[in-house]
């Protein structure tokens, strides 16, 4: 878009960088292509997801590492996510449990319940009883 102002309307590159508001250092930048450089992390992960399909990304960074690529794990993490593999987390299945109401008892001391109280003697030893 700056080629075309500074060609068509005659100004100069300065400008048309200030009217699109765009640095002249990325004017003269030229293209990173980030498919190029990373065709190479992009078919070897491509390879072990076709093993391992629902490996996530450090069981990925580490088999990449034991066949000897020496990416870091944020390239690894960039191309497996521009690549889409970066998969929601399974969620647990719930078991489901058909509601019952309680039982709640008709006159007192209908239900009994057990229970052990622990405690100690002052010499220390300490002994349990069930109540």
């Amino acid at each position: 878009m700056v080629s075309c102002l500074a060609k068509d309307q005659g100004l100069s590159i300065n400008r048309s960088c200030q009217l699109v508001n765009l640095s002249r250092a990325a004017y003269y930048r030229e293209d990173n292509k980030l498919a190029v450089r990373d065709a190479r992390v992009v078919e070897a992960l491509n390879a072990v997801v076709a093993k391992h399909g629902r490996w996530g990304l450090w069981k990925c960074h580490d088999r990449l590492r034991l066949q000897g690529h020496e990416w870091n794990h944020k390239r690894i993490w960039r191309v497996y996510c521009a690549m889409k593999l970066n998969l929601p987390r399974r969620a647990k299945k719930r078991l489901i449990r058909p509601m019952q109401p309680l039982d709640a008892p008709l006159w007192p001391n209908e239900i009994w319940s057990l229970d052990f109280m622990s405690d100690s003697l002052s010499q220390g030893p300490r002994f349990r009883t069930l109540q």
